[in-house]
């Protein structure tokens, strides 16, 4: 939840700045406030047959649910880009992109 807090604030500064982000800095926030904490209230949320030693895993950041979690935000990106742009959103990956390599 901490960390999901962080990323709030630094998307909050880069709106009111309007700052694009490198692709890397966008990611390494934009992870943090989508996909990491969906993984682990979805494991929360099982219930009693969440172990202990489960909750732990997913809390390390493995490779599958990292990848997953990529995947799903940069999908999310492209789905929701012309929309969030028109209703004054923080850069997307799109944006992050297109800037940083000069894409069009």
């Amino acid at each position: 939840m901490k960390c999901q807090v962080r990323g709030y604030s630094d998307e909050a500064k880069w709106l009111h700045q309007k700052y694009t982000p490198t692709m890397d800095g966008y990611m390494a926030v934009a992870l943090g406030t989508s996909y990491m904490m969906l993984s682990t209230t979805s494991f929360i949320g099982m219930g009693d047959i969440v172990t202990k030693e489960s909750l732990d895993w997913v809390l390390s950041d493995p490779k599958i649910v990292n990848s997953l979690s990529i995947l799903g935000r940069l999908m999310d990106d492209m789905k929701s880009h012309k929309f969030e742009q028109k209703r004054g959103h923080i850069a997307s990956a799109v944006e992050c992109y297109m800037k940083e390599y000069g894409a069009t």
